[in-house]
């Protein structure tokens, strides 16, 4: 039975009702900015009008004249956005795009005040944003998809490839009205999807001469959709493959069988410890898990370094020949996270091949492998030399005591902060982390 789109666009449009409280909060958050020699301009997909229900983002830019210097941008920017939300009388907290802004939150609305530069000319990365507003309300001026792009947006949302963060690595609004204003809807974009070729080249306004150019130019990219307004630059750079394929494999499977779990993915029940013990055991694994105390940091900084950290352990391990079966991470955001490591090979022997040249190289190469390992008696194995030796790590555990007191190759964070605990087993599910069952429950379902 084809799905019915009215209903679910009923339950995530914005109302008259919405749309007049933000409007109130918008028109304070000016009435504040009057007061300073700034022009503010509302941007992103409330701006567009292609925002959710409920969506409590506001980000208000702050433009600065051309001639300004850059370092008097960011600390008149820094000093306005303070005194903005002073002045409104919350709390605010400093992050960093290009260079830092302040945000807060507003009689229950996430607030940005962003600085950047006034004109057509992109001077900072952030002065592409009113540009991009500018282009997708001139595009959905003339094709009215607005609610295509909610429909698409939702439909992430619910498969878990939302977001440009580095908390998922998926698609971004402003990417997602570029799709959708490409394909022209909702479904337009889900049938291209399942038949895309990697690496997708898309080049909405034909910016580029030819798409071999494209490829060159943004090298080693999956999906490249070139920014309408900066020919330069990939809107979908943020984009990993997993959230890529997985994109193109739930555009397929919601074709073949259209259902509003899609949109609204049912919670799934997470099990009770004594049943996550049992899965675990029989799955003849042996699980393990760092975890790290810290102190609370920018998110998209802790979900970057967390993501670098496991990999490099993933990496390090592998080296010593234990096979991770599968990895991954899980932080509450505040002040602790884990990387969980499931092996499929956690202990080893005792002894390794260590392969030496080849009998036919030069003479000189072979005595100096020789000589070396002269006391474990070197022989010949299929034309090579070839030794036994030991092991330093036979076992996971032992070799994870090692990684974690070297910290070689963690994130710049997690090298500063304290060693992490290693917990094996069912001791991880006593760790105290907000969410860590789920996400065991998630790992092992």
């Amino acid at each position: 039975m084809e799905l019915k789109y009215d209903g679910i666009i009923s339950k995530i449009k914005p109302t008259k009702d919405d749309r007049a409280i933000e409007e109130r909060v918008i028109k304070r958050v000016f009435e504040v900015l009057s007061n300073y020699e700034v022009e503010p301009v509302l941007v992103g997909s409330l701006a567009k009008d292609t925002d959710l229900k409920d969506n409590k983002d506001i980000d208000v830019f702050i433009q600065f004249k051309p001639e300004v210097e850059r370092k008097k941008l960011e600390t008149e920017g820094l000093r306005i956005g303070k005194e903005v939300f002073k002045r409104l009388g919350v709390e605010f907290e400093i992050d960093y795009a290009e260079h830092p802004y302040v945000k807060g939150v507003f009689e229950g609305f996430s607030i940005e005040i962003v600085p950047c530069y006034s004109g057509a000319e992109i001077l900072s990365a952030v002065d592409r944003s009113t540009l991009h507003t500018e282009y997708v309300k001139k595009k959905l001026s003339k094709n009215k998809i607005n609610d295509e792009i909610r429909l698409l947006k939702l439909f992430m949302m619910g498969v878990g490839v939302y977001g440009a963060e580095a908390k998922v690595e998926g698609f971004s609004g402003y990417l997602v009205e570029l799709l959708t204003i490409y394909y022209g809807s909702f479904e337009g974009v889900l049938k291209s999807a399942r038949g895309w070729n990697i690496p997708v080249i898309l080049d909405i306004e034909n910016l580029w001469d030819r798409p071999e150019s494209i490829v060159k130019f943004f090298t080693k990219a999956d999906i490249v959709v070139v920014d309408p307004v900066d020919r330069t630059r990939n809107v979908a750079a943020a984009v990993s493959t997993e959230c890529l394929s997985k994109f193109m494999v739930k555009s397929a499977e919601f074709l073949g069988k259209q259902s509003i779990d899609f949109f609204f993915p049912p919670e799934k029940p997470v099990k009770s410890v004594e049943e996550l013990e049992g899965i675990m055991k029989s799955r003849g694994t042996k699980f393990f898990a760092l975890v790290f105390k810290h102190e609370k940091i920018n998110e998209n900084t802790l979900y970057a370094q967390l993501r670098k950290t496991s990999k490099q352990l993933v990496r390090d391990l592998e080296d010593m020949e234990f096979t991770v079966f599968k990895h991954g991470f899980h932080t509450n955001e505040k002040d602790t996270s884990a990387i969980i490591l499931e092996f499929e090979v956690h202990e080893l022997p005792e002894l390794v091949h260590h392969i030496g040249p080849p009998t036919n190289l030069d003479a000189v190469h072979q005595e100096r492998f020789t000589t070396k390992y002269a006391n474990e008696k070197p022989y010949i194995k299929d034309g090579r030399w070839v030794v036994d030796t030991k092991r330093k790590h036979t076992n996971a555990r032992t070799a994870l005591d090692e990684l974690v007191n070297k910290k070689d190759g963690f994130g710049k964070n997690f090298r500063e902060w304290n060693k992490p605990e290693v917990v094996e087993g069912k001791e991880i599910m006593t760790v105290e982390c907000e969410g860590l069952l789920k996400y065991i429950n998630e790992h092992v379902d």
